[in-house]
């Protein structure tokens, strides 16, 4: 089993309790919305190959920030949200 360092994140957008293992490029991998743990994740697990792996807890899940307004939640609001989290490339 990996090991799944902890971390929380600030960010002009809220903070988000991050959970980061492997080595290289980032990858992030996030959930609409279920949280992640110290455990880490199966299915994120099959990335560690290629890069160090990042996974992320959204508004409302985990250790990461509360949400003031249901618009939060949207998907557009999560994808702005993951963006302002530094460090992570997107493909």
């Amino acid at each position: 089993m990996e090991v799944w360092e902890t971390q929380l994140v600030s960010t002009k957008r809220g903070t988000f309790e991050v959970f980061i293992s492997g080595v290289g490029k980032p990858i992030c991998v996030t959930h609409h919305y279920s949280a992640f743990t110290k455990r880490g994740n199966y299915f994120a697990d099959m990335f560690l190959e290629f890069g160090q792996v990042v996974l992320v807890n959204l508004k409302e899940c985990g250790n990461s920030g509360c949400i003031t307004d249901e618009s939060e939640l949207s998907m557009e609001a999560s994808v702005e949200d993951l963006e302002a989290i530094p460090n992570i490339t997107w493909f």
